[in-house]
C-alpha cells in the first residue's frame, strides 16, 4: 500500500563524463530518473549534480525509514530495542507533524503515513532532479516540467495501487475473508470510500463478486493506459 522510494535520478555525473555532449540523446523517461538532454556550449557543475544526488539518495533512505516504522508497528515490536529506538527518532517528527496537519483515519486506521510519504518524496525527487538539471546546463525554469512529469508518474503509481486493491477487494468478495485480519481491514478502509457511492448501482454478483470493485478497476486502468500516458508525452514534448 505504501509508495516504496526508487524513482529517484542516479549515476547523472557519471553519465556526463562517459558520453560526449554532442552525442548526447534525449530518451523516454523511465521508472529511474529522468534523461539528461544536451544543452549546446554549456559547462556541466559538478557541486550541483553531486547535491542533487545527495538529495535523492536521503530522501530515499528517509523514505525508507519511514516505511519500516509503520511496517513494523504492524508487529507489535520492543519500543525499547536500540533499532526501534533509532526508527522513532529518526520517522516519529516526520509522522506525528504529518497527523497534526491531516488526520487521515478510515476504517479505524490511521493513513496519514501515506501522505507524508507521498509529500517527501515528491519533494525530493523534484529537488534532486532539478538540481542535477541545471548543474548540466538547464535553465532553472526546468522545474516546472520536472515537478508535472514528477506528479504525473506519482498518479501512475497510486493508480497502480489502487488497481491492486480492488483486484484484492474482488478476491476478498468470493473467499468470504474474516474482516477482523488486519489486510482485511486495511483493504476494505482503503476501498469502501470509493466502493460506497456504487452500490446502489451494483448489487452484488454470482457468489458474492463485487461488481463495483470490477468497475473501478477497469475504470483505473483505462484512467492509466489513456490519460496519465498522454500527459507524459505532453509534459516530455514540453521539456523537450
Amino acid at each position: 500500500m505504501l509508495l516504496l522510494p526508487g524513482n529517484y535520478g542516479s549515476g547523472a555525473a557519471g553519465a556526463a563524463r562517459a558520453v560526449p555532449r554532442e552525442k548526447m540523446v534525449c530518451k523516454r523517461p523511465t521508472g529511474r530518473g529522468i534523461w539528461r538532454p544536451p544543452v549546446p556550449g554549456a559547462a556541466d557543475n559538478s557541486l550541483l549534480i553531486t547535491l542533487g544526488q545527495t538529495i535523492s539518495f536521503v530522501t530515499w533512505v528517509y523514505v525508507l525509514l519511514i516505511v519500516l516504522r509503520v511496517l513494523l508497528t504492524w508487529v507489535n515490536p520492543n519500543p525499547y530495542s536500540p533499532f526501534m529506538r533509532f526508527l522513532a527518532k529518526a520517522a516519529d517528527p516526520a509522522l506525528n507533524l504529518g497527523r497534526r496537519l491531516a488526520p487521515l483515519t478510515l476504517g479505524g486506521l490511521d493513513f496519514s503515513p501515506i501522505l507524508v510519504i507521498i509529500l517527501i518524496q515528491l519533494g525530493g525527487m523534484v529537488l534532486g532532479e532539478w538540481c542535477v538539471q541545471v548543474g548540466l546546463g538547464r535553465p532553472m525554469t526546468v522545474i516546472l516540467p520536472l515537478l508535472a512529469l514528477n506528479l504525473i508518474r506519482l498518479l501512475d503509481s497510486l493508480a497502480w495501487m489502487l488497481m491492486v486493491i480492488m483486484a484484492a477487494r474482488l478476491i476478498l468478495s468470493v473467499v468470504y475473508a474474516s474482516p477482523y485480519n488486519i489486510l482485511v481491514r486495511i483493504i476494505y478502509g482503503l476501498s469502501e470510500p470509493l466502493l460506497a457511492p456504487l452500490r446502489r448501482y451494483f448489487p452484488a454478483g454470482p457468489g458474492g463478486l463485487d461488481l463495483r470493485a470490477l468497475v473501478c478497476l477497469v475504470i483505473v486502468l483505462l484512467v492509466r493506459l489513456v490519460l496519465l500516458d498522454s500527459l507524459s508525452r505532453a509534459v516530455v514534448g514540453w521539456m523537450l
